[in-house]
Formats: structure tokens, sequence, C-alpha cells
């Protein structure tokens, strides 16, 4: 769901709306880093 916000007198909607995907555990996050494929939580248990 991205929200709305007004320009020029027009609702238009946010072109900069992050994207939030599922992890393999079942979390969702939003991606921050390129190539990633799971939340913090799980890139933290690998190290």
């Amino acid at each position: 769901m991205s929200k709305n916000f007004m320009k020029d007198g027009k609702w238009i909607d946010n072109p900069n709306a992050p994207a939030v995907v599922k992890c393999k555990c079942g979390n969702k996050y939003i991606k921050t880093r390129e190539g990633q494929l799971e939340c913090l939580r799980c890139l933290q248990k690998v190290r």
C-alpha cells in the first residue's frame, strides 16, 4: 500500500514507495541492500 501526496494541487502516488518483501522465515522486510534475499535478522544469524 503506497501513500498518496499532493503536488501542484493534484493527488499522486508516491513514486519512492518501498517494496515490502516476505522472508523465508515468515518476517516481512523492506529491501534495503542490493541483492538482499532475506530479512536482517536472518542475515545476522549467518554470521
